[in-house]
C-alpha cells in the first residue's frame, strides 16, 4: 500500500459520518418527517444559530462555577448536529455511491455554500482579533497577552467546532427551509 492510499483511507474513516446503507435507510424513513415540515426546519435552524452563536457567547460571560455551562454547549452542539442530519436526511455527509446524481450536485453546492459562510464566520472572528489587538496596543509595543479561563477556552473551542460540524447540514437545511432544494 503506497502513502497516498493510506492517507486516503485515513481521510475517509475520519470523515465519514454515515454509511450508504444509513443514508438508503434514511432516505425513505418517515420517523423525522416532523423535523422536515417548515416549521420544524424554523424551530432546528434557530437552535442552530442559538448553539452556533449566543451559547458561545453565553459560555464566555457567565462563570457558572462548576462548569454546567460548557457541558451544556457541548450538548447542545452534538444535538443539533443529530437533528440537522436528521433533518436533511444525511445527504450532506453521504458518500458519493449513497446519492444519485442530481443529490450528490445539491451536497456539492451546499459545501461550497457552508465553507463561504464558514469562511465568513472565521474572517470575522479573526478581524475582531485584530481590532482587539489594535485597541490593546497602547504602548506602541505590539504585545498583546489573552489569558482565557477554563468555560471561555470551551466556548472558542466549541464555537469553531460547532462551525465546522453544523455548517454543511446547516446550509443545506436552510435551502430546503427556502424552497431552493427538495430532497
Amino acid at each position: 500500500m503506497n502513502r497516498k492510499v493510506s492517507l486516503s483511507a485515513i481521510n475517509e474513516w475520519l470523515w465519514q459520518t454515515t454509511t450508504q446503507r444509513e443514508v438508503s435507510k434514511d432516505l425513505s424513513d418517515t420517523t423525522w418527517d416532523w423535523l422536515r415540515t417548515p416549521r420544524g426546519l424554523t424551530v432546528v435552524i434557530g437552535f442552530a444559530f442559538f448553539v452556533l452563536f449566543v451559547a458561545p457567547i453565553v459560555v464566555w460571560f457567565v462563570d457558572d462555577g462548576i462548569g454546567i455551562l460548557p457541558l451544556v454547549m457541548v450538548a447542545g452542539v452534538f444535538s443539533v448536529w443529530f437533528l440537522l442530519r436528521r433533518a436533511v436526511r444525511l445527504v450532506a455527509d453521504a458518500p458519493d455511491e449513497a446519492l444519485d446524481e442530481r443529490l450528490i450536485a445539491i451536497r456539492n453546492r451546499i459545501y461550497l455554500t457552508a465553507f463561504r459562510a464558514l469562511a465568513t464566520v472565521l474572517g470575522f472572528m479573526g478581524v475582531a482579533i485584530l481590532i482587539w489587538a489594535f485597541q490593546a496596543d497602547d504602548s506602541g509595543v505590539m504585545t498583546t497577552t489573552l489569558s482565557l479561563t477554563w468555560p471561555q477556552t470551551n466556548a472558542v473551542v466549541w464555537f469553531l467546532y460547532g462551525q465546522v460540524l453544523i455548517w454543511p447540514s446547516l446550509a443545506l437545511a436552510i435551502s430546503i427551509r427556502q424552497r431552493k432544494v427538495r430532497l
